[in-house]
C-alpha cells in the first residue's frame, strides 16, 4: 500500500506527520524543480512555517524537464517522507505539497496556478544550468530553452519564461507581481535570476512596463542553502517503507544539519520561514561566500580528486589520509584567507563542523552524483580563491587541474561527465587532444574561466603543468609533494 492522503492515518507510530490542516491550506507558492534537495530542505522549512504560524502556503510543485517527480508525488497527494540520516535516525511525513504538475503535459494548469490571486511566491531549485547564463552571468540567448521561449513566449520552456509570462499576465489582470526566491547553489542567485528574467523580457521586445516591473519592482531575494542530501536509492525506499508501513516513491534523505539564509527583501505577507529556522539577513553574500569556498570548495575538491584516486563516496574520500590532509590545508591556508566572516561565525569552527559532516557514516554521498556540472561549480567555488591569492593558491590550482584531467579521462572513456554546460561551450576541445593542449584550451576559454588564465600567464602555466603531471604520474604521486 502506498502513502497518500487516504492512507496517512495508517502510518506507523514513531513517524511524525503534518501538524496542520492540509485540507484547508490553500496553495500560495509555485515551486519549479521539486528534486530531492528541495524536498529535503526548503519544502521542510515551509512545512514547519505552516505548522508554526499557519497561512495559505501550500505548494504547487512543477517539474520542467521530466515527469518523474510529478509521477512520484501526485499519486501520494503530494505527501512524502524525509529520512534524517545522522547520529540519530528519524522519519517524518511532509505535507506542504498540495499539487504536482509537469510542464510537458500540464502547461495550462501551471499558468493558471501562477496567475491565481492566492499565489504569491515562486521558488526555484533548477540547478545552475537551469538559469541559462553564460560565463559573464548574462542570459545565454543561444541556449535551446531560451530560443524556445523567444519563439513561443506563451509556451515557455524555462523557469524564466514562465516567470516572465506570469508577470505579464498578472500585470494585465491587475494582480500584484510574485516574489521570486531562487534556492540554488549559485552566487547572487536572486540578482542573477532577476537579470535573466529582465533580459528575456527585453529580448521578447516586451513593453516597458513589464521590463520595469521585473528589473526594478519585483522581489528577487538572494539566498544561501546548505544540507548534504544524497540521491534517493533503493535502500532508502526500503528503510522508509519499513518505518512507515507504506510504500513511498518520493522519499528523500539528508543529514540533520540544514541552513537557509534569505536576503531581507521579502514582502510582509510571507511564510514564517524565520520562525522555522531560516536566517533573514541583509548580508547573504558573507554566508554564501563562506559556504561556496569552504563547504562547496572542499566538496568539489574531494569529488574530482577522489574520483581520480578511485574512491566512490565522500566518506571514502575523507578516509584517505593524503586527500583529507590536502583538503584540510587547502581550506585552512587558502580558502579561509579569502573570506570576511559573517557576524557571529568563526570560520575555523565552521570548517571543523563541515569536516565532521563529511565523515557522517550514515550518509552515503556518491562522488558521481556530486560531480555533475563541474564546469559551473569549479569557477564558482575554486576560481575565486585563485583570483584572490594568485600563485599562493597552490592547492586550489591542483583542484582545478584535477577537474580538467577528470573531464578528459571521462570523455576518452566514452562516459558522459554529466555536464551539459560543458558540452554547450563553443570550440570545446576534443578529449583526444594531448593533455597540455586540452588543458590550455579549457583554461583560456573565456566562457569557462573568464579572463583570469588568459591574462595571467604564470597562473595558466601553473595549472597546465599540474594537469600534465597528474596525467603523467597519477594524482597519488602528486599529492606527496603537498604533504
Amino acid at each position: 500500500m502506498r502513502l497518500s492522503g487516504g492512507t496517512l492515518s495508517q502510518v506507523k507510530s514513531g513517524v511524525a506527520k503534518p501538524d496542520f490542516d492540509r485540507d484547508n491550506t490553500k496553495v500560495g507558492i509555485v515551486h519549479f524543480g521539486p528534486g530531492a534537495f528541495w524536498r529535503a530542505h526548503q519544502c521542510v522549512y515551509t512545512d514547519d512555517a505552516i505548522a508554526l504560524s499557519g497561512g495559505d502556503w501550500g505548494i504547487c510543485a512543477v517539474s520542467l524537464n521530466s515527469p518523474r517527480a510529478r509521477d512520484a508525488l501526485a499519486p501520494q497527494d503530494g505527501l512524502y517522507t524525509l529520512a534524517i540520516r545522522d547520529v540519530e535516525r528519524s522519519y517524518r511525513v511532509i505535507g506542504a505539497v498540495k499539487e504536482a504538475l509537469f510542464a510537458g503535459e500540464d502547461h495550462e494548469a501551471i499558468v493558471d496556478r501562477l496567475c491565481a490571486p492566492e499565489t504569491k511566491f515562486v521558488t526555484l531549485t533548477i540547478t545552475e544550468k537551469g538559469y541559462a547564463l553564460d560565463g559573464n552571468g548574462k542570459l545565454d540567448v543561444s541556449n535551446p530553452m531560451i530560443r524556445s521561449d523567444l519563439e513561443t513566449p506563451d509556451q515557455p520552456s524555462s523557469a524564466m519564461g514562465y516567470i516572465v509570462l506570469a508577470t505579464r499576465l498578472r500585470l494585465s489582470r491587475g494582480l500584484p507581481s510574485l516574489c521570486v526566491v531562487s534556492c540554488d547553489n549559485l552566487p547572487d542567485n536572486g540578482d542573477r535570476l532577476r537579470r535573466a528574467c529582465a533580459e528575456l523580457a527585453a529580448e521578447m521586445d516586451a513593453e516597458t512596463a513589464l521590463f520595469n516591473e521585473i528589473r526594478r519592482k519585483m522581489h528577487f531575494p538572494n539566498t544561501m542553502v546548505d544540507s548534504i542530501t544524497p540521491a534517493t536509492d533503493a535502500q532508502i525506499l526500503e528503510d522508509v517503507e519499513a518505518a512507515l508501513g507504506l510504500r513511498d516513491e518520493a522519499a528523500v534523505q539528508r543529514e540533520a544539519f540544514t541552513q537557509w539564509v534569505i536576503e531581507d527583501d521579502l514582502p510582509d505577507d510571507r511564510p514564517d520561514w524565520a520562525g522555522a529556522g531560516a536566517i533573514i539577513t541583509s548580508d547573504v553574500a558573507a554566508f554564501e561566500k563562506t559556504k561556496l569556498r569552504i563547504l562547496n570548495g572542499a566538496h568539489s575538491t574531494l569529488t574530482y580528486m577522489g574520483l581520480l584516486l578511485g574512491h566512490q563516496t565522500i566518506l571514502q574520500a575523507v578516509a584517505d589520509p593524503a586527500l583529507d590532509a590536502f583538503v584540510d590545508a587547502m581550506i585552512r591556508e587558502e580558502a579561509i584567507a579569502t573570506i570576511d566572516a559573517p557576524a557571529g561565525l568563526d570560520l575555523s569552527d565552521y570548517w571543523v563542523q563541515t569536516r565532521a559532516r563529511f565523515a557522517n557514516p550514515n550518509i552515503v554521498h556518491r562522488l558521481e552524483q556530486i560531480s555533475h556540472d563541474g564546469s559551473l561549480k569549479i569557477p564558482a567555488r575554486i576560481l575565486p580563491v585563485i583570483q584572490a591569492l594568485g600563485l599562493k593558491a597552490r592547492r586550489a590550482a591542483l583542484a582545478v587541474a584535477s577537474w580538467i584531467v577528470w573531464t578528459r579521462q571521462r570523455r576518452l572513456s566514452g562516459e558522459d561527465p554529466t555536464d551539459k554546460a560543458l558540452f554547450r561551450l563553443p570550440n570545446l576541445p576534443a578529449a583526444s587532444l594531448a593533455i597540455d593542449d586540452y588543458a590550455l584550451a579549457l583554461l583560456t576559454h573565456p566562457q569557462l574561466f573568464g579572463a583570469l588564465f588568459i591574462k595571467n600567464v604564470d597562473l595558466r602555466t601553473d595549472v597546465l603543468t599540474l594537469a600534465v603531471t597528474i596525467e603523467s604520474v597519477g594524482l597519488a604521486a602528486v599529492l606527496k609533494d603537498y604533504s
